[in-house]
């Protein structure tokens, strides 16, 4: 119900300053010149963009292997102990069986620890490929006389001609930029 009234509220706002910006250019005797931007598209497939994600696989890959290993190796110790299972006290086979339980702890921390910095580390490439691109966006809007450029697929926008839309153009741009 919360997100419902937002995306109206959103909706409403995007409304209202549509609609404030078509007066203002009415006013000053230009006409209003809208255009989309897909900024999902532009983080997929600008050079920046494919860098980053790059980057952040590269980082998952190398530690992924890192925790199949270890992995593997948690394995190899349940299997031993498995194996020994029969010749080994209750004492013993307790604590081979707890320091098994303790790496698999260790491995779970490590894991989720894991996750939460590469999350961080692909907020904080994005949030800075954003602010990038939202300034090459600005110059190339200023710079060609639009009025208001709106982001394609956020909430309030149905539907948009694919002639207004800019994403070609600012990738081409934002690649020469990022060379």
């Amino acid at each position: 119900m919360n997100r419902w009234i937002f995306k109206v509220a959103l909706l409403a706002g995007a409304l209202a300053f549509s609609m404030m910006a078509l007066s203002e250019a009415k006013a000053a005797g230009n006409s209003l010149r809208l255009a989309t931007v897909d900024v999902q598209r532009l983080l997929l497939e600008s050079k920046a963009g494919k860098q980053a994600k790059e980057k952040v696989e590269a980082e998952r890959n190398l530690k992924q292997k890192e925790i199949t290993a270890r992995e593997e190796e948690i394995s190899k110790l349940q299997r031993e102990l498995e194996k020994q299972a029969s010749i080994l006290s209750e004492a013993a086979r307790k604590e081979k069986q707890e320091a098994i339980d303790r790496r698999v702890r260790d491995l779970r921390r490590t894991y989720d620890d894991f996750n939460r910095e590469l999350q961080k580390k692909e907020g904080e490439l994005v949030r800075e490929l954003l602010k990038d691109i939202a300034g090459v966006i600005r110059d190339y809007a200023k710079g060609k006389g639009y009025t208001l450029v709106l982001e394609k697929g956020q909430a309030g926008i149905l539907y948009s001609a694919d002639e207004i839309d800019l994403t070609k153009e600012i990738i081409a741009l934002y690649d020469a930029k990022t060379k």
